[in-house]
């Protein structure tokens, strides 16, 4: 029997997420989000990937579940990355967050991961189609040989964060004499959902965009030729099933996750030679092209008859009150209090930390699933809680432990759905 869960997300104040085409500092699929910057932690091994003046880059990031915002990219060389303020004067250009544009996939900003974000051997090549949680990127002419950072700069949804990510690239084939002086802020992105929390305006805060070339006889804009093929197609974003909050549902879908064998280097197998995608158009039957919705509204198409509206609120609680307490030894004590709403004859309860979480005892639920990097839990009732009513409050707690490393881990998501079977 197939389960149909109504997943309306309350998120916490903090999420993550980070960029994983080309692959960044830390490659592990089960890592949390950076806050610090401006780069992440890097591991023992650097990881470069080596481009040419000219070429178009991939650059991909994980949804994990989450929904709006957009994402600042920019680049130095190596050696200035410790310092935020280099990346702010060297900005490429602010694109969008992404979020699932199918119809009711999006609610309260965040999504079930992948959030129909590109898969593999496929990629951005259309300005207009900007909100599946990739972009490509034009490595400039004008920079010396050598190695440099990209840098990745989100704060998603309804979060207050920014979270940072970086990749190593080696350049060649610059000509540095290029004259490629700019003013003014970096492009930014047609189309993209908002974030709730953190404005436009934030990311564009005390920046400007980098003195780049993206033409060989001088300035140039650097998207003019997106329909290119980047030099690494074959990228992955998403990942791996195991940061979805419904990992059966990621697998289903017809997005080939499964093939991903390696959530470390997460990549697709192209199957002959990669080309750019057919134009879009107002007759495909897809939302694209930066229509409103499908085949109707935005800049290219006629406008739509039926106006979209916002999702109907089917959370079935009014109040969810959570608490966390963790020490320096690796201990972690977590509680919520759920204030019902609406009636349920069955519900799910799911924690996403930002780090593994070894939860150890629990009162008022029981294990349902937990993913293998123990980042993602869902508990569901005890048969005393599994029925809900109006003014009934479900009281939850949680202990466990985590690696005693100096980084406690974050609950980044929190959900109180109603779990429904489809018969």
């Amino acid at each position: 029997m197939k389960c149909l869960l109504l997943l309306w997300l309350i998120t916490a104040v903090t999420a993550h997420s980070w960029m994983s085409c080309p692959p960044s500092f830390d490659t592990s699929p089960g890592r949390g989000g950076n806050i610090v910057g401006p780069c992440e932690r890097e591991g023992k091994k650097k990881i470069v990937t080596n481009v040419k003046a000219g070429d178009r880059l991939k650059v991909g990031w994980t949804s994990n579940n989450h929904a709006g915002g957009w994402v600042r990219l920019a680049l130095v060389p190596d050696g200035q990355h410790k310092v935020y303020e280099h990346f702010e004067k060297n900005v490429l250009k602010i694109v969008c967050y992404g979020h699932d544009e199918r119809r009711g996939k999006t609610s309260y900003g965040d999504c079930v991961h992948p959030c129909n974000s590109r898969k593999g051997c496929e990629y951005m090549a259309n300005k207009y189609d900007g909100n599946r949680y990739d972009t490509t990127i034009k490595i400039p002419y004008n920079l010396p040989e050598g190695v440099y950072i990209l840098q990745y700069m989100s704060a998603m949804s309804a979060h207050k964060t920014f979270y940072y990510s970086c990749a190593r690239l080696q350049i060649s084939g610059g000509k540095p004499s290029l004259p490629c002086k700019r003013t003014g802020l970096a492009p930014v992105a047609y189309g993209c959902m908002k974030g709730t929390a953190v404005p436009l305006s934030k990311y564009q805060e005390n920046t400007k965009m980098g003195d780049f070339c993206f033409s060989p006889n001088g300035l140039g804009d650097q998207d003019a030729d997106m329909r290119k093929v980047p030099v690494n197609p074959e990228c992955d974003q998403r990942i791996t099933c195991q940061l979805s909050v419904q990992y059966k549902r990621c697998m289903e879908e017809d997005n080939k996750m499964k093939d991903i064998t390696n959530a470390w280097d997460p990549k697709q197998v192209c199957t002959g030679e990669v080309k750019p995608p057919p134009e879009p158009t107002c007759e495909d039957g897809i939302k694209n092209n930066g229509e409103q919705m499908v085949d109707c509204g935005g800049p290219n198409c006629e406008a739509c008859y039926e106006e979209p509206t916002e999702p109907i609120d089917d959370r079935i609680y009014s109040k969810l009150d959570f608490t966390q307490k963790d020490w320096i030894d690796g201990n972690i004590n977590l509680r919520a209090v759920v204030t019902i709403k609406k009636e349920a004859s069955d519900w799910r309860y799911t924690m996403f930390f930002t780090k593994p979480v070894d939860i150890r005892s629990h009162w008022g639920c029981k294990v349902i699933t937990v993913n293998e990097f123990q980042t993602i839990w869902t508990f569901g009732p005890m048969p005393w809680t599994k029925k809900v009513k109006p003014g009934q409050k479900i009281n939850l707690g949680f202990n466990g432990k985590f690696e005693p490393d100096g980084e406690a881990p974050q609950t980044v998501t929190k959900s109180f759905v109603e779990y429904k079977p489809d018969e």
